[in-house]
């Protein structure tokens, strides 16, 4: 039996005898507790169901609790009641109906609290990148409309589903109760154009008794007094519709829905350091974690009342003390057993995972805790990483797709070079493979060193790689390469005597493999320079630095022995002089490719850019088949 001495009339002490534990669908919570010989009903919980408990309703009751709710309040309803005399056995024993019915209405407690201030920040530049928000919580109605308003997830006029006064159906009624609306399924798309949506839990019930939640959930803004239960419901209603969703949780209450959620993340109820703290604990974090069984002696010696001298350590007297109390610890732990020493262990692993940090550093993962289930974990109570998933998925998305673009265009360049042309006698020699792999390696390695922008855009990438976009693209680009690479070594053939080179013959230098291998090389360079993904999603060609070097070294590479400016060079690379027409047509032809494929990429990026998925005909779709299904 619990005790707790308490201030009660002339300072009596007040015994909690029987307690019944908050549960999430009923919204309450009682003890039983005895002062002197006397037994009472203690209970708190939602206004709205404290309410069809209480014997006498204050004529202000329903007045007050909206007002502090409108104001973005927490507000819990008090309630007592006195019982019969009774002994300790059957006082614990009642029934928990029969506890919290029959009230007498105390107060409420209101509390306040303060939104983080990085929250609205955060949830205002998801807003702005072309993402939905949507707040589902415990809280009451009121109270979760105005946090939502505060934080950008609505920004229309609230409409709140509830039943109707005269308990027939239910409407759609307006925070300050001025406008009402009768409630129709049929009638919620057209409503959400004009108006933010925000239902209950015991609606959320209601539609699912009536069919109705893949009509009405998809629409909804705000979900309160939700149950854990629902919340996994909401999440894989999105889902059948066709929506993407990310959510974030911090408590046991939230694991389903995370699990249901294509991203989850677990919030850790810990605070984020400031600027001047950061400093500070990284540097002593190396001092806390290397004395933690000095810190935890000297904590048991002051508790104990014992004297210390001025290096922490006890005099004579008090080690031969410390000495007998070990010898006698150890002796005590001798005589107990295998199975009592492995539940002592287990007992101190549990009082660690249970014990409670000071709230700024990041706590441990606690048995229940949210990050269980999460495949993604905070260490701080922000939303603020939600950013860095969405940027970091953002820009992995788009340096895949340009990794397969530029693959693409490579192996069909290669091909080219290695089945149509080997047959013509051009080959490449050992140091030009060489030299032409160096660079290629160096583009593939550099070309994925682009940061994500620090920003998130309103423009999406495209989701996937079979699109008309790439297909047009790769299209486009290797007519314009084939275009190039065809010219090019029929102009050079016009410079070349008439000789016929077998194809399995060593390799010789000559004007056609040295022009061969110059466009090569540039396409390769306008391949990757075109195809590069910089901004929305990641850093500019100018802002990644290795990249940027990698390209100026392939056209300066490329300029030297296109000019032949260092005959030793081009003589070590097996490449024959060339005429200066031939040059001249060639560093011509070379922009112009490139200018091609340049203005053919951005225009199809201009025409095919990525788009906020169609969700609506696939929900529209998703309840016509349960129409259906119903029917049959």
């Amino acid at each position: 039996m619990d005790c707790i001495a308490m201030k009660w009339g002339g300072g009596n002490a007040v015994q909690i005898v029987q307690r019944y534990h908050f549960a999430s669908h009923l919204k309450r919570m009682s003890v039983v507790v005895r002062v002197e010989e006397q037994f009472f009903a203690f209970v708190k919980g939602a206004p709205e169901t404290i309410q069809e408990r209480l014997i006498d309703i204050p004529s202000s009751y329903v007045q007050i609790y909206k007002k502090y709710t409108r104001q973005g309040s927490r507000v819990l309803a008090l309630a007592f009641k006195s019982l019969p005399e009774m002994t300790v056995s059957e006082a614990r024993s009642m029934d928990r109906e029969m506890v919290e019915s029959g009230l007498t209405f105390a107060g409420f407690a209101v509390f306040n609290c303060p939104i983080r201030g990085d929250s609205a920040n955060v949830l205002s530049e998801l807003k702005g990148s072309s993402h939905d928000l949507v707040m589902i919580t415990g809280d009451q109605a009121l109270t979760a409309c105005h946090v939502a308003g505060q934080v950008h997830i609505v920004s229309k006029p609230v409409l709140i589903l509830s039943p109707a006064k005269n308990r027939e159906g239910y409407e759609w009624v307006s925070p300050d109760e001025t406008q009402i609306i009768s409630y129709s399924d049929k009638d919620v798309e057209a409503l959400a154009e004009a108006h933010d949506l925000c239902v209950g839990g015991d609606c959320i019930a209601m539609l699912q008794q009536t069919s109705a939640v893949l009509k009405v959930i998809p629409y909804v803004k705000v979900f309160a007094r939700v149950a854990p239960e629902q919340k996994e419901l909401i999440m894989t209603t999105f889902k059948a519709v066709g929506r993407m969703t990310l959510m974030c949780g911090d408590g046991t209450n939230d694991v389903g829905a995370l699990k249901q959620a294509h991203a989850g993340v677990a919030l850790l109820n810990a605070m984020p350091p400031t600027r001047g703290e950061k400093s500070s604990s990284e540097s002593s974090s190396k001092n806390e974690t290397a004395k933690p069984a000095k810190l935890k002696k000297l904590k048991h010696t002051k508790e104990a009342g014992k004297a210390l001298d001025i290096n922490g350590e006890e005099p004579s007297k008090s080690r031969a003390l410390a000495r007998s109390e070990s010898t006698s610890h150890t002796a005590s732990n001798r005589r107990l057993t295998a199975a009592e020493m492995q539940q002592q262990k287990l007992r101190k692993l549990m009082d660690e995972l249970n014990e409670e940090g000071d709230g700024r550093s990041a706590p441990i993962v606690k048995l229940g805790d949210a990050s269980m289930a999460s495949p993604f974990t905070a260490k701080h109570a922000s939303v603020a990483p939600t950013i860095d998933i969405i940027r970091q998925g953002r820009s992995t998305l788009v340096t895949t797709l340009q990794m397969f673009k530029i693959l693409g265009l490579n192996c069909l360049a290669t091909a080219y070079v290695l089945s149509v042309m080997y047959l013509d006698g051009v080959k490449l020699g050992d140091v030009q493979a060489t030299i032409s792999g160096v660079f290629t390696a160096a583009f593939f390695l550099f070309i994925s060193h682009a940061r994500p922008l620090p920003t998130l855009s309103a423009e999406r990438p495209h989701p996937n790689i079979f699109c008309s976009y790439v297909f047009l693209s790769l299209l486009g680009q290797f007519a314009l390469h084939l275009f190039f690479l065809v010219s090019s070594v029929r102009e050079a053939e016009k410079y070349m005597p008439d000789e016929c080179i077998e194809p399995d013959s060593h390799f010789h230098p000559n004007l056609v493999n040295t022009v061969s291998y110059m466009v090569n090389m540039m396409i390769q360079v306008a391949t990757f320079a075109v195809n590069y993904m910089g901004h929305p999603f990641n850093q500019s060609i100018l802002e990644n630095k290795p990249f940027l070097y990698a390209l100026s070294a392939a056209i300066g590479f490329f300029t030297v022995v296109t000019s032949d400016l260092f005959r030793d060079l081009n003589d070590w690379l097996k490449l024959v002089p060339l005429p200066t027409a031939l040059r001249d047509k060639l560093m011509l032809w070379a922009f112009l490719m490139f200018l091609g494929c340049y203005l053919w990429e951005r225009s199809l990026r201009w025409v095919f850019p990525g788009k906020m998925p169609d969700w609506k005909k696939q929900q529209q779709l998703a309840a016509t088949n349960l129409e259906k299904k119903k029917r049959i």
